[in-house]
C-alpha cells in the first residue's frame, strides 16, 4: 500500500518543483549568457559591481528554488495531515506509519533533487559563462580556460591530499541533509499542531528550536574534535603539505552524523504524535 501512496503522491506533486527547477536552469543560462554582452569589453567603472550583482541574482535564485520547494511540501503536509483534508487522509485504509513514510520519502527525494539541481545549475552557469567568454581575446577568458585545463593535473598535487575523502563527506552530508531537512519540517509541523490556537506559530517556533538544538550539539562535538585535530601530528603533517582537506573532512562527517540522529529522532517523535496525539482542525 505504501507503494501506491508514493505513486499517487509523486504524480500529484511533481509539477510545482519541476517548474521551479526549470526556472532555475533558465536563470543559470541567461546569467551565463550575459557575459557575452559587449558591455564586458568596455571600460565602464561599474563592471565589477554589475558582475557581483549578476552572481548574487543567480545565488538568490538558487536559494529561492530550494526554499520554495521546501515550503511547498511543508504546506502540503500540513493541509493533508492536520486541516479538514486530514479527516479524509486519516480515513484511508493505511496506517499512520505509511502516511508518514509516504510524506517523508517524497519530501526527502525532492529535497535531494533540489540540492542536485542547484549543483547542476552552477555547472550550467559556469559552462555558459566560459562559452560566452571563450571567443573573446580577454585575459579573464584565457585564465579561466587554463584553470579548467589544469584541473586534472592539480588533483595530483600535495595540496589535494585527502580530496577523495572530502568528496565522500560532502556526498554523505548531502544525502543525509535531504532526509534530516525534511524531518525538521515534518517534525516542527507535527509538534506545532499540538498548539491548538496557534499551530503555524507553534510549527515555526518548533523549527527554530530544532535548529538551535542542532547548532548546540554540533558545536559541543565540534570544539573537542577541532582541539584534538589541531594537536594531532597527522594533521600537522597535512598542514605542512598544505592540504586543507584532512582537516575539513571530519567536520562534514560530524554534521552528517548529527543530522542523521536528529532526523531519525524527529521521525519517531512525529510517528508517535500522529498515532497518539493527533489534533485535527
Amino acid at each position: 500500500m505504501l507503494g501506491k501512496l508514493l505513486k499517487h503522491e509523486w504524480k500529484t506533486v511533481w509539477k510545482v518543483p519541476v517548474l521551479l527547477i526549470v526556472i532555475l536552469m533558465i536563470t543559470a543560462v541567461l546569467a551565463g549568457l550575459t557575459f557575452a554582452l559587449p558591455i564586458w569589453d568596455s571600460e565602464w567603472v561599474g563592471l565589477p559591481l554589475s558582475g557581483m550583482m549578476l552572481i548574487l541574482m543567480f545565488y538568490f535564485a538558487m536559494i529561492a528554488v530550494t526554499l520554495g520547494i521546501q515550503i511547498y511540501f511543508a504546506v502540503r503536509y500540513y493541509k493533508n495531515m492536520f486541516t479538514d483534508e486530514g479527516y479524509l487522509t486519516h480515513t484511508l485504509p493505511v496506517t499512520s506509519r505509511q502516511l508518514l513514510l509516504n510524506k517523508t520519502i517524497t519530501m526527502s527525494l525532492w529535497n535531494l533533487i533540489a540540492i542536485l539541481s542547484v549543483v547542476v545549475s552552477i555547472f550550467v552557469f559556469c559552462s555558459v559563462m566560459i562559452l560566452a567568454l571563450a571567443p573573446k581575446d580577454s585575459s579573464f577568458a584565457r585564465d579561466l580556460m587554463e584553470a579548467v585545463g589544469a584541473w586534472p593535473e592539480a588533483l595530483k598535487s600535495p595540496y589535494m591530499d585527502g580530496f577523495e575523502g572530502f568528496c565522500i563527506g560532502i556526498l554523505c552530508m548531502i544525502l543525509v541533509s535531504a532526509f534530516s531537512g525534511s524531518m525538521m519540517v515534518i517534525g516542527a509541523i507535527t509538534l506545532g499542531q499540538m498548539v491548538r490556537r496557534h499551530r503555524i506559530l507553534g510549527a515555526i517556533g518548533a523549527y527554530i528550536g530544532f535548529t538551535f538544538v542542532i547548532q548546540i550539539f554540533t558545536t559541543v562535538f565540534l570544539i573537542p574534535m577541532m582541539v584534538k585535530m589541531s594537536t594531532s601530528p597527522y594533521y600537522d603533517n597535512a598542514f605542512e603539505a598544505q592540504s586543507p582537506f584532512p582537516f575539513m573532512t571530519p567536520f562534514y562527517f560530524l554534521v552528517t552524523g548529527v543530522s542523521l540522529v536528529v532526523g531519525i529522532g524527529l521521525y519517531f517523535m512525529s510517528e508517535y504524535l500522529i498515532q497518539h496525539k493527533l489534533e485535527l482542525e
